[in-house]
């Protein structure tokens, strides 16, 4: 049996995620005006400061944009939002991914990949080839779909490390969350054995420096995971 982690919401996460299910939902529409900071406080009965904190903070989710001397406006945040955007959604959603946001993830994961192997192989020691082996032995004897999903997240962050890129390893740490969660539902569809096998063979053309093997191996996953797009999507 599992627990979790009781967290201790402050005021200001409150604010913010009910403005941002109102938006969501569609009681505020793209462009319309917030009442005013007083008026908020009034009407959902907090502080001047969390309101403030809590703007600044959906300004920086991509929800609304703070326009000095005339007002918060609802923003339109497929222009204007950032990953944590994503986890917002997602959790308006009940922790999952529609359809459109899974095929999103999965195309810009798939670019993201293929570059990372190709650098990777460009860059290869024997000290990050082992280290990508060792992660790879913890994928064949992962407990359950979570650890796993872990694991395998960790083998594809590790190539990107080994790209010797300084923005890759960062960019893909950014969809950790996002990319976990889909590992996650990919063990339960196709299960452990054929999730490591398939981590082995990407090993492998890593090692004997094949590139074009690689990147292969990469865009086949990718489009077998847009196939059975409604798997990975609520």
């Amino acid at each position: 049996m599992g627990f979790d982690k009781i967290k201790n919401v402050s005021l200001t996460d409150l604010f913010v995620e009910q403005i941002e299910n109102m938006i969501l939902s569609g009681q505020l529409s793209v462009g319309e005006k917030l009442p005013s900071s007083r008026d908020l406080c009034i009407k959902m009965g907090v502080s001047r400061q969390v309101v403030s904190a809590g703007l600044i903070k959906l300004g920086q989710l991509g929800f609304v944009k703070i326009k000095a001397r005339k007002g918060v406006f609802v923003s339109d945040y497929r222009e204007q939002g950032t990953i944590e955007t994503l986890l917002a959604i997602m959790r308006y959603h009940g922790g999952t991914m529609r359809e459109g946001e899974v095929r999103s993830l999965l195309e810009v994961r798939g670019s993201l990949e293929q570059l990372c192997c190709k650098l990777a192989i460009e860059n290869e020691t024997e000290s990050k080839l082992q280290k990508l082996k060792a992660i790879l032995e913890h994928i064949e004897t992962a407990p359950d779909s979570q650890t796993a999903a872990e694991e395998i997240f960790a083998f594809h962050h590790q190539i990107a490390v080994m790209s010797n890129n300084v923005l890759l390893p960062l960019m893909y740490y950014s969809f950790r969350g996002e990319a976990e969660y889909l590992w996650a539902l990919a063990y339960k569809h196709v299960g452990l054995e054929s999730l490591y096998e398939e981590k082995k063979s990407l090993f492998e053309a890593i090692r004997n420096k094949d590139a074009s093997s690689a990147e292969r191996q990469v865009k086949d996953t990718i489009e077998a995971s847009l196939r059975d797009l409604k798997v990975y999507s609520s």
